[in-house]
């Protein structure tokens, strides 16, 4: 490497003003710069960001000719509806700058839904650059300059809180998602009929669903694949209904396209029971919660219809299902999720995938939890009693309470600033509220909490139902969502072994189909993946509460204790 020093350093940004012009668009003719209010070298020769719109649709663009840019859409019949173009300037912009505002703009407008977004995913990247957070930050100024141009109707802090935002298609990916994409592409350009099944391997927070969404955005709007029958399987039930809301309103995509692994033989999703594989490509999310015929409950009458109409053998799991209908299977997958006898155990799993399953295409950087990857090898391994020293998290706000009541005080400062601040708990209370709705199902200090009454979309629901927001998660309604703060009641179905290890407690678990037929050891993996899951939530920071003395003494040598 040379290293080549210069006495010319780069400046960076003083916080110059946005410049906002607006200006008739009109298809087949040229746009008259006599009215732009800049001058004459900017409009031909500089870096800049623009909207085009009507009063329902949307495109965000970014050039350095917005002269030349004009001229190039006026011409084009796609862009035949609008009628308004924005533009953005400011001197301090570069081409990285009006990029990374180009790709922002997307993300939030499609989030805010004022207007339908016309524009495609490519290229979407989250890349780095000189002064990006400076940068940032003015972003947030633009955004309220918007509003008042009344582009917008949210607050950028509105929109980062939505789930719609958290699971747009229009994400920016991370270099690894990027190389996962590439791997899928290519294996779809070589043709499906060859193909082989994908398995995409990350740990929580790595971006696994925002992937999927984006594939499935970006094979729609390719002319080569939009004949394909493409789907999402998500078997997380409570997540398919918040996919479903976020693709809404996405030029290509409709709700429909999020499907659960029951759906696979229905007719209006393409099932042709004579046709053989009726689905070309299959994204499979959170599949590490893919049923196999242990512990269903009431469901084995439904699972066993779907098997039969596959004409599968009776034991098949979900997993076989989706291989026996895609052409394509793509898996997102992480072991450390199993929570239960009836999820894909590794036998399962490896029967069904073969090589697949031994190299998988790895997803590392850690999108959701600002502790990265060491926070959540930190749980795993205090959850697992191999953490032998306290490690503090800098930039994430871990924090174990003492007292009930400085847990909920807390959670409620949280959720004033916060609106996806949730309770989430294990499988410690029975679920009594379920039949009488007047009763408390988790009582601690005398202070009474009920667990949450809808599985589907409960944390989109406490947006604006706050009795929502109170009420406690389980792992089935919170697997798979981000959280901005995520309060984790660990009950006494964990508690501290003989050997000063946490260990199942099977007399304080009651989710039934849970821990029936399943061994103290796979009881074990089950309770501890439980709370991986919920421990590995909170965006900014997880706080914690432990019911059991014994347990809560042994967190507190590797927790920060809340201040009194």
């Amino acid at each position: 490497m040379i290293e080549i020093t210069t006495t010319n350093p780069a400046d960076t940004p003083k916080g110059a003003p946005f410049i906002i012009d607006q200006f008739p668009f009109q298809y087949g003719k040229g746009v008259d710069y006599a009215i732009v209010n800049l001058e004459e070298d900017k409009i031909y020769n500089w870096p800049m960001v623009y909207i085009l719109a009507n009063n329902d649709s949307a495109y965000v663009g970014q050039t350095t000719s917005i002269a030349t840019r004009m001229s190039q859409h006026g011409a084009n019949k796609e862009k035949r509806g609008f009628h308004t173009a924005n533009i953005i300037f400011n001197e301090e912009f570069n081409s990285s700058v009006v990029t990374d505002y180009e790709h922002r703009l997307i993300g939030y407008m499609h989030a805010d839904g004022k207007y339908k977004l016309t524009n495609k995913n490519d290229g979407m990247t989250d890349s780095n650059y000189f002064s990006k957070a400076t940068y940032t930050a003015m972003f947030e100024e633009l955004w309220e300059d918007l509003r008042r141009l009344n582009l917008a109707d949210h607050s950028a802090a509105e929109i980062e809180e939505s789930e719609v935002f958290k699971y747009s298609p229009f994400k920016g990916l991370t270099p690894d998602q990027r190389i996962a994409l590439d791997k899928v592409l290519a294996a779809i350009e070589n043709g499906l009929e060859t193909s082989a099944p994908i398995v995409i391997e990350g740990m929580p927070g790595t971006g696994k669903t925002i992937l999927a969404i984006y594939l499935l955005k970006k094979l729609r709007d390719d002319p080569r694949y939009k004949h394909l029958n493409i789907k999402i399987i998500e078997p997380v039930t409570s997540l398919r209904e918040t996919l479903r809301k976020s693709l809404k309103g996405v030029s290509g995509l409709k709700p429909s396209d999020i499907i659960s692994p029951t759906d696979l033989v229905k007719p209006k999703m393409g099932y042709q029971p004579e046709k053989g594989k009726c689905f070309d490509i299959v994204l499979v999310d959170e599949s590490h919660k893919l049923k196999r015929r242990v512990n269903l409950g009431t469901q084995y009458g439904n699972y066993d219809k779907v098997t039969q109409k596959l004409g599968l053998p009776r034991g098949a799991t979900q997993m076989d299902w989706i291989i026996n209908q895609a052409k394509l299977p793509i898996f997102f997958y992480d072991p450390l999720q199993t929570i239960g006898p009836s999820c894909l155990n590794q036998p399962s799993i490896k029967s069904a995938l073969g090589a697949a399953l031994d190299n998988p295409i790895e997803l590392k950087s850690q999108m959701r939890v600002k502790g990265g990857d060491a926070y959540l090898r930190y749980i795993q391994n205090v959850l697992n009693g191999t953490q032998r020293e306290f490690v503090s998290f800098q930039d994430y706000d871990l924090v174990l309470h003492d007292r009930f009541s400085s847990f909920l005080d807390s959670f409620e400062r949280s959720l004033q600033a916060h609106s996806l601040s949730r309770i989430v708990a294990g499988f410690a209370w029975k679920w009594i509220s379920r039949r009488d709705k007047t009763a408390y199902d988790i009582v601690i200090d005398d202070i009474g909490l009920k667990w949450n009454r809808k599985n589907e979309n409960w944390v989109g629901l406490g947006v604006d139902d706050q009795s929502a927001a109170h009420e406690v998660g389980c792992i089935h309604s919170i697997q798979g969502y981000d959280l901005s703060y995520a309060y984790v009641i660990i009950g006494r179905d964990l508690k501290l072994g003989t050997t000063s290890i946490p260990e199942s407690n099977k007399s304080s678990y009651y989710d039934r189909n849970g821990y029936a037929s399943a061994t103290k050891e796979e009881l074990d993996h089950f309770i501890k993946n439980i709370y991986y899951v919920l421990l590995s939530r909170g965006i900014m920071g997880t706080h914690i509460y432990v019911e059991d003395p014994e347990l809560r003494s042994y967190f507190s040598r590797f927790f920060p204790s809340s201040p009194q």
